[in-house]
């Protein structure tokens, strides 16, 4: 599954330039000015920029998936907050590349033999992923997304409920730091304002355990603004 999951994020990198072919708004400014002219006003605003920055902010749905992990499939709420910068990569279409910087909460929940067990897992997080921005008359813009992520962590508990009991998460018992995997989503953007629903499929091992593997999966809900 994840041989299959990067072989299909190499051919989506490789199709880039063929869809930026397909997409021919004109090479020239005076082109491409025609084209701006002809649309609304927010996309006269904000097509034509070759970079943007960006604040987000919203819940993080996270849990952990495997063989290691006994609560594997109860999920947590956590935060996510960051900031981000994209640059497009051909001005024959509007297809850019972010990155950024942001923290984010993971982690799981449930039971390990009767007792209630909380992950809580803190990273800092580097989106790597490629953006086709699709506009219309109406003020909207459609961002689809695609890419991968690339992570740190920085702090990290396991709670025992019954016997009150703490513990680091990132230790040789626990959890590795290094996380990294794909990421695919989708957003909306409206003047300034923006909206994105995006998934992390983790491909790390992000457990100690040599015989078992667990990965991190977050469903992300981020709202913010782009200048």
């Amino acid at each position: 599954m994840k041989k299959l999951l990067t072989l299909a994020m190499v051919a989506l990198m490789a199709s880039l330039p063929m869809l930026a072919q397909r997409h021919n708004y004109g090479s020239t400014p005076s082109n491409r000015y025609d084209y701006e002219r002809s649309h609304s006003r927010w996309i006269r605003n904000y097509y034509g920029k070759d970079m943007y920055f960006g604040l987000r902010i919203g819940p993080a749905f996270s849990h952990v998936s495997g063989d290691a992990i006994s609560y594997a499939g109860d999920s947590k709420t956590g935060l996510h907050l960051g900031g981000v910068v994209g640059f497009e990569l051909t001005n024959r279409a509007p297809v850019f590349f972010e990155t950024g910087l942001s923290y984010v909460n993971k982690g799981g929940k449930g039971t390990i033999l009767g007792d209630k067990v909380t992950t809580d897992l803190s990273y800092l997080e580097l989106p790597l992923v490629f953006k086709y921005i699709h506009y219309t008359d109406m003020g909207l813009s459609i961002h689809p997304l695609f890419g991968g992520y690339l992570a740190v962590g920085v702090d990290g508990k396991t709670k025992y409920y019954s016997t009150k009991h703490k513990e680091s998460a990132f230790s040789k018992d626990g959890f590795k730091r290094f996380d990294g995997g794909l990421r695919i989503g989708c957003g909306v953007g409206f003047s300034m304002f923006y909206l994105d629903l995006c998934y992390d499929i983790g491909l790390a091992n992000v457990s100690h355990d040599d015989y078992n593997s667990s990965s991190n999966r977050t469903l992300y809900l981020n709202f913010g603004v782009n200048f």
